[in-house]
């Protein structure tokens, strides 16, 4: 039987233990990819989706039944890489951020040199606009619903998505040149 997010949250709140494995595994992997595609290492991506579903489970019985449950819970994915990267900023230097870029290689070898150029990319777009791109294009969310999980205005979300794009645009032809 498939449950609704919704049945897995009212089972939770009412103490079933049982349903809240389901929520994880429904919703780990999706959160654990936005979390290295924005911090690009699995170690620190596995750490924040730890943190993530902490934070979820503390806080259910706020969850409100109207709200979507994928924006609340990318909305907690995305602070908890925010506060990533203002600890990260604090304690490392530049040079250990840059030692410390991972990237996962694909299985055919072709997929291999595209998949690394994408990703570095990615990587030299500033953070505001690569969290908009991984958001957008990777996790299939609205310019609204963007823009509501991360406090952001509307226009700004639309003008961070179309710097992002012509900034990916030149990064990509420069490189497939």
């Amino acid at each position: 039987m498939e449950y609704s997010d919704f049945d897995l949250i009212n089972g939770i709140k009412n103490g079933d233990k049982d349903v809240l494995s389901l929520l994880i595994r429904r919703w780990y992997p999706k959160i654990y990819s936005y979390c290295f595609k924005m911090t690009e290492n699995e170690q620190d991506a596995y750490d924040i989706t730890q943190d993530v579903f902490i934070s979820v489970m503390q806080n259910i019985e706020r969850f409100h039944i109207w709200n979507k449950f994928s924006s609340w819970i990318f909305t907690i994915a995305h602070n908890k890489c925010m506060d990533y990267f203002r600890l990260r900023k604090k304690t490392h230097s530049e040079q250990v951020l840059e030692a410390e870029l991972h990237v996962s290689p694909p299985a055919l070898e072709d997929q291999i040199a595209v998949s690394d150029t994408v990703e570095k990319a990615l990587a030299r777009l500033p953070g505001a606009q690569r969290n908009a791109i991984i958001l957008h294009y990777f996790q299939q969310f609205t310019y609204k619903e963007i823009a509501h999980m991360t406090n952001t205005p509307l226009p700004t979300v639309k003008s961070r998505l179309a710097a992002a794009k012509k900034t990916l645009y030149k990064l990509l032809w420069e490189d497939f040149q």
